[in-house]
């Protein structure tokens, strides 16, 4: 009878213990699923700010307002440190880095735009030199396509996730 026993309460501990360690290994998951959620939330408004920004920008050139490019250019940037800023969870880290490098890629396109603008509308030798104008634009472009191609690569591995 006291074998019986110990058996029995042997195998209740074990079973005990099993109940232990699946509790455990579904909170790691909870917790590894809301550390997700929780950085997911953060670049979605990180980068609703920026597309904010991003057509307060495209308003500025409607209106010709060489400041206001600037001032939005400033807003994008911070976007983009904020991005960089955030610490992303492991299951994240390469789509953070796709986030990143399309946030980049964007705000080079922006600067590069508010350079070239600027060249045209004040040029520093008094006339802008209008050969360079095409490959200026080929070049914001290329940044631009490069910066959209990133973050749908980064929304499309986050909807596979």
């Amino acid at each position: 009878m006291k074998t019986k026993f110990r058996i029995f309460l042997a195998i209740m501990s074990a079973v005990a213990c099993l109940a232990l360690l699946a509790g455990c290994s579904a909170d790691q998951q909870n917790d590894a699923k809301t550390q997700n959620r929780q950085y997911m939330s953060s670049v979605n408004s990180i980068m609703s700010d920026m597309n904010d920004s991003m057509s307060d920008f495209s308003d500025a050139i409607k209106d010709g307002e060489v400041l206001s490019l600037s001032s939005q250019l400033s807003t994008v940037n911070d976007c983009v440190d904020k991005l960089k800023a955030i610490e992303a969870p492991d299951a994240m880290k390469d789509i953070h880095s796709k986030y990143v490098s399309g946030a980049e890629e964007l705000q080079s396109a922006l600067k590069l735009y508010v350079e070239l603008y600027q060249d045209v509308k004040v040029p520093e030798s008094g006339s802008f030199d209008y050969s360079k104008y095409s490959s200026r634009l080929s070049k914001i472009k290329e940044h631009y396509e490069a910066g959209i191609k990133a973050l749908e690569e980064a929304d499309e591995a986050v909807s596979n996730a």
